[in-house]
């Protein structure tokens, strides 16, 4: 081995060392976090997030479909993972029948954990001219709902996403579809599952939940190490109504039974709900 051979060895270690160092910085941060701590400290979640400023504004019509990937923001987020491309052909032809027109943009990412389950289980036969990876297959699919929709399309490359790995502690399941937390300062870094909202169904959802709770818990987020039952992952529930939280709780638990207890689902109603009022 030459020397110089010898320094990027070394600066490998040093990269994969600050790596580390860096999501433990996260993870600590995330135990401070508002909601976070306040769940943690058996606090109520309708209260605390009708405590926070701006709750009620986060309501609100939603425009851009991003993957619930926590690291991808681009707009008044719809969250659907790989911005689609787990959808069956039948709800596919449904959602577009009923969003077309109405949706302003549609994003796809690099290094997309969808994209790439998706991309493995394609038979040689199955793969689009032309395509050799899954953030080339990614980017297609969504290029292709973005025309059958009427929305622009945006590929976000890795350097702009909020985070260079998984930091997500929740995955929010919006039964609403309106919930646009980006307008709270201190909610904790999420998945976004927007598909209860759109009329997807209880199977798929279920499967899209257990997908992202799988990548949290894996090698590329904070890890099933540090998801414990004293410091579980959440599934946040965001519904219109008492009936909906109790039925999309339910479906939740479900999906992600084989995780144990590090999976606590949690949620709360909307703030003009008839309920609140």
């Amino acid at each position: 081995m030459n020397k110089h051979e010898k320094l990027t060895v070394n600066e490998l270690i040093v990269s994969e060392e600050s790596g580390a160092e860096t999501i433990e910085q996260g993870w600590e941060k995330s135990r401070q976090n508002k909601v976070i701590k306040g769940l943690l400290d058996g606090e109520n979640l309708q209260a605390i997030v009708e405590s926070m400023p701006g709750f009620k504004e986060s309501f609100c019509d939603l425009d851009t479909i991003d993957c619930s990937d926590g690291r991808v923001l681009d707009g008044h987020k719809i969250g659907i993972a790989g911005s689609g491309l787990l959808l069956s052909e039948q709800e596919r032809a449904v959602f577009v029948e009923r969003f077309k027109g109405k949706i302003k943009a549609l994003t796809a990412h690099a290094d997309c954990g969808a994209a790439a389950k998706k991309f493995n289980s394609l038979k040689s036969e199955e793969i689009p001219e032309g395509i050799s990876n899954s953030d080339e297959y990614g980017a297609y699919c969504a290029k292709k709902l973005a025309e059958q929709l009427g929305a622009d399309y945006k590929f976000l490359s890795r350097e702009e996403m909020a985070s260079e790995y998984h930091n997500e502690v929740a995955i929010v399941l919006d039964q609403s579809g309106k919930f646009d937390s980006t307008n709270l300062d201190d909610f904790p870094a999420h998945f976004v599952c927007s598909g209860a909202g759109l009329g997807f169904s209880k199977d798929y959802m279920k499967a899209e939940l257990e997908t992202l709770t799988g990548i949290a818990l894996g090698h590329h987020g904070f890890g099933a190490e540090r998801f414990t039952d004293e410091n579980p992952f959440y599934i946040i529930v965001s519904a219109d109504n008492s009936s909906e939280l109790i039925h999309w709780e339910e479906v939740a638990k479900e999906a992600v039974s084989q995780f144990g207890d590090k999976i606590i689902v949690k949620g709360f109603v909307r703030p003009d709900s008839a309920e609140n009022n």
